[in-house]
């Protein structure tokens, strides 16, 4: 057998020429050329569009659940997007933390997929993610505002946001239904972006117990002259505990004002933070308001399992509960 040689060059011009082919003119014969050469590259294109996905797309998708849970204190159906570990089904008697994550459906992808990685070697504990979908924008607006704000800023008559309904939501009606459906830890970490991030920090402010770690990307704590970062100082004085975890990021091109209320914020942590408190806040290089959120969530993992190994097998098989950061 020859072995295969590479042609010199790749054209269209394999087409019997004139003489051999008279009926084709010389102008069918450029269109038909043109067209072979149109179906090949399109072809081509979709080759490697398929091959890419294939390749690339995400490997947990058979882990991923979607659940719908009535909530009675919404008064409206909700999706839930449960991202399960990898040792889930093989090890029955392991129970894991679970990460809680706003705008579910384009922030829980990345963030199981970082917490996945960074558990296969072995720098913190797998965990369940959860997903939380918005059911519109405008509802969006509704369940991420403080109460104490307006759901609109650019609107007078705008109401007021319901985010306190929503932290009730997630207390008596997620988390339950999650304790209850999975093989969960006590320890809870609540993750959010934007406006998500603003109802991260509201939730340390009227609920500090509910979670044991939260992560606020892009938190929008300019909003009504920041009176968030007003409330969590006053927050932070009257407080006697917050045992709890914070971690804050910004992604470094933000806007001034994104920047302004971050600033602000970090100051007051730097002044009044409680002292059980244990808080950092990193401004990402590089990152835009989109993409801070992926880049900065494997720092949040990092941060908070600072220390943490993998437990021996005498541990693991002793351990009835998955925990936090202290988790030998």
């Amino acid at each position: 057998m020859q072995p295969w040689k590479r042609k010199k060059k790749w054209k269209c011009d394999h087409l019997p020429n004139r003489e051999a082919n008279p009926f084709v003119s010389s102008g069918m014969k450029k269109r038909l050329i043109l067209a072979i050469c149109v179906t090949f590259v399109f072809t081509a294109m979709v080759t490697t569009g398929v091959n890419v996905y294939l390749q690339e797309r995400p490997s947990f998708e058979k882990d991923v659940v979607l659940s719908r849970i009535n909530s009675t204190v919404l008064g409206e159906q909700r999706e839930l997007i449960v991202h399960v570990p990898e040792s889930y089904d093989r090890s029955p008697d392991q129970r894991y933390p679970v990460v809680y994550v706003l705008d579910g459906s384009s922030e829980d992808s990345h963030t199981a997929q970082s917490a996945a990685l960074m558990a296969r070697i072995g720098v913190m504990p797998e965990v369940i993610v959860v997903g939380l979908p918005n059911t519109s924008g405008e509802n969006r607006q509704r369940d991420y505002t403080p109460p104490f704000m307006r759901r609109d800023i650019d609107e007078a008559s705008s109401p007021q946001g319901a985010g306190d309904r929503f932290i009730a939501f997630l207390k008596s009606e997620v988390i339950p239904w999650i304790d209850r459906e999975y093989r969960t830890g006590s320890f809870r970490i609540l993750a959010g972006h934007s406006r998500g991030g603003l109802l991260v920090v509201y939730s340390l402010i009227t609920d500090p117990g509910l979670f044991n770690a939260r992560f606020a990307f892009s938190p929008a704590l300019w909003r009504e002259d920041e009176v968030i970062v007003s409330k969590l100082r006053d927050g932070f004085v009257s407080s006697e505990g917050m045992d709890t975890v914070l971690y804050m990021s910004m992604g470094g091109q933000e806007n001034e004002k994104m920047m302004h209320g971050y600033r602000s914020a970090v100051a007051v942590l730097q002044q009044h933070a409680p002292r059980r408190l244990r808080w950092r806040a990193d401004l990402t290089a590089g990152a835009g308001h989109g993409s801070n959120a992926e880049l900065s969530t494997p720092v949040a993992f990092r941060m908070l399992y600072f220390g943490w190994h993998h437990p021996t097998e005498s541990q693991q098989a002793a351990r009835t509960q998955s925990t936090g950061p202290t988790a030998q």
